[in-house]
């Protein structure tokens, strides 16, 4: 990456962007250059990975582009400002501008957290076996390259073919934009990396240092390396999976190895067999004033609104729609809005609700598409229930087509994943249904945006060569 991202940061050294198009920097639990001079100890490493999971944490959740301006893009969600128009004209009415918040944002943060994370792993070999056994440092290298990949799998989300760069150790080197493709083979090949460190560890074996508490109290302890690879070979599930659906390059050979990775991490239970009870089961960011930094979910957020046409989607009888609720009249920008999400209404409690990195719920769906991609509709129909009936409706028949699977699996994740991220846009790009074919143009000028383009500072860092390689 380049001087642009780095922007003074020393080894070890991690900040966040403020306030929308600002490039000054706040400290998130920010250990000093000191932290990892010398050998690695215990205190160091528990600052540096605490400052990775902060990094993340905030670029999901304390900027806007990762959860409302990609749910913007996806037909879901609208946010209106009078005194911030760019919400709807670089968004519904227009292209985003790389070089404000709506078109430069989700980027710089995914990257720090990817040099914070690199920071550990060139650190890491430093530890003596007095502080950090070889198990541990197996351990540690596997969850933190797991976190590494995941941050370059957010950022493939938002950007899609225009692509991103690849980090490397060197802060000052501007590197290539790297098209889709080869970007997702990066991510594939580091889940797998981590993968072996995680093997060598052994499954018993523990982190040294402690996680946030979303990462252990929520029905499964990621701390200890058997649950750290459940982690991983989801998130290897989830990325073979859309690179096997990948529209401009498909994989089709990576479906069946996508399915034994989702099968994998829902601990080896077979299509509609998945309990229930586990669905809320994973990692999720917890936020409030018990939280490091006091950061709050921006979700919560009396600006933020829901596009009518979702309470007309919802199934009579679907529990799901209870998240679905009435507010005051929204306008602005062309459109207008009088329903929310229920989490989405400002309050304290809203502003400190849990948001999940990845749960069993999403992989089941997912494992659910990637049956139906690899033609097995009895499977995808048996997942697809097990989620369905969950929410009070009734089972699908086994489907007979690709299309009517696919329209079941589009509707199933819409209203169980509202408001998580970007799934549903990823969805909708792949499956090729973001467009006037599908949905009502929402302003006259509504370009059905796909993805955010590199942002300004990095265009001029390379003269402008931006085209993907």
């Amino acid at each position: 990456m380049n001087k642009y991202i780095a922007f003074g940061l020393a080894a070890g050294v991690f900040a966040v962007a403020g306030c929308k198009d600002s490039t000054t920097v706040r400290s998130v639990n920010a250990p000093t250059a000191e932290a990892i001079a010398g050998s690695l100890n215990r205190t160091a490493l528990q600052a540096l990975a605490t400052g990775v999971l902060a990094q993340d944490r905030s670029a999901i959740a304390t900027s806007f582009t990762y959860v409302v301006l990609s749910g913007i893009f996806a037909r879901d969600v609208y946010r209106i400002d009078t005194s911030e128009p760019r919400y709807v004209s670089e968004t519904l009415g227009g292209q985003p501008d790389a070089g404000s918040f709506a078109g430069g944002g989700g980027f710089t943060d995914f990257f720090v957290a990817i040099r914070a994370a690199n920071n550990l792993l060139l650190a890491l070999p430093s530890a003596p076996a007095t502080e950090l056994t070889a198990a541990e440092k197996s351990a540690t290298a596997g969850f933190i390259k797991t976190i590494k990949a995941l941050e370059y799998y957010r950022l493939l989300e938002l950007r899609d073919t225009v692509g991103v760069p690849i980090q490397t150790d060197n802060p000052d080197e501007v590197t290539a934009i790297r098209c889709k493709s080869p970007v997702l083979a990066y991510v594939l090949a580091l889940l797998d990396s981590a993968n072996t460190d995680l093997s060598a560890a052994g499954a018993a074996t523990k982190l040294p240092f402690v996680l946030p508490s979303g990462f252990t109290a929520k029905g499964r302890d990621y701390s200890v390396v058997s649950n750290i690879v459940r982690l991983n070979r989801g998130l290897k599930g989830k990325v073979s999976f859309y690179a096997g659906l990948n529209r401009k390059a498909p994989q089709p050979a990576l479906f069946p190895t996508a399915i034994a990775e989702l099968t994998q991490a829902l601990g080896g239970v077979g299509p509609g067999a998945v309990s229930p009870s586990t669905f809320q089961t994973g990692i999720f960011y917890n936020f409030g004033a018990a939280e490091t930094n006091a950061q709050a979910n921006n979700r919560s957020d009396a600006k933020i609104g829901l596009n009518p046409l979702i309470r007309d989607s919802v199934q009579a009888g679907d529990a799901r729609g209870a998240k679905i609720v009435s507010r005051p009249v929204l306008t602005g920008g062309g459109i207008s809005t009088t329903v929310t999400a229920s989490f989405a209404v400002s309050s304290p409690t809203n502003q400190a609700l849990p948001l999940p990195v990845i749960r069993d719920e999403e992989l089941v769906l997912l494992r659910a598409q990637a049956y139906i991609e690899a033609g097995n509709f009895a499977a995808a129909t048996a997942d697809l229930n097990s989620v369905r009936t969950f929410y009070g409706l009734a089972p699908y028949a086994v489907f007979t087509s690709r299309d009517a699977a696919r329209n079941a699996a589009l509707y199933e994740k819409r209203f169980s994943l509202l408001l998580e991220g970007p799934q549903r846009l990823v969805d909708l790009r792949e499956y090729g249904r973001l467009n006037n074919t599908f949905f009502r143009r929402e302003t006259p000028t509504d370009p059905f945006n796909a993805a955010f383009p590199i942002p300004r500072a990095e265009q001029n860092a390379r003269n402008g060569d931006i085209a993907c390689k």
